[in-house]
């Protein structure tokens, strides 16, 4: 059961999302590519609410700093392939939960994003 405030983040969350993946139509590939981060970075923190894990607990599962996963979440640094492998074995999480919502919107970095100029 989650706690008010729980609920609360959890909300803020999908109007994130879906302010995220609304955005992603019509934007050049290189603004695509930083949105994905971002969308990685909100399903990251949205996992950890959902388990009740704490920034810290992340950072010692995929041996780095809270700091580390903080600016991930946000989307300022990109998350390792190889930290969101290990962050999925040991929380148990499909590691098709951070890309169904992708694939159901049918959202792609480069055929839904214009050409640079």
């Amino acid at each position: 059961m989650y706690t008010d405030s729980q609920v609360r983040n959890l909300s803020n969350i999908q109007q994130k999302l879906r302010g995220n993946l609304s955005s992603w139509n019509g934007a050049s590939r290189s603004e695509n590519k930083k949105k994905f981060w971002e969308y990685l970075g909100i399903r990251m923190r949205q996992r950890r609410l959902e388990l009740g894990y704490t920034q810290t607990r992340i950072a010692r599962i995929c041996d780095c700093t809270f700091q580390q996963v903080q600016k991930r979440e946000k989307g300022t640094n990109k998350i390792p392939l190889d930290d969101l492998l290990i962050l999925c074995e040991a929380t148990h999480t499909d590691w098709d939960y951070f890309f169904r919502p992708l694939r159901k919107l049918n959202k792609k970095l480069y055929i839904n994003g214009r050409d640079d100029e």
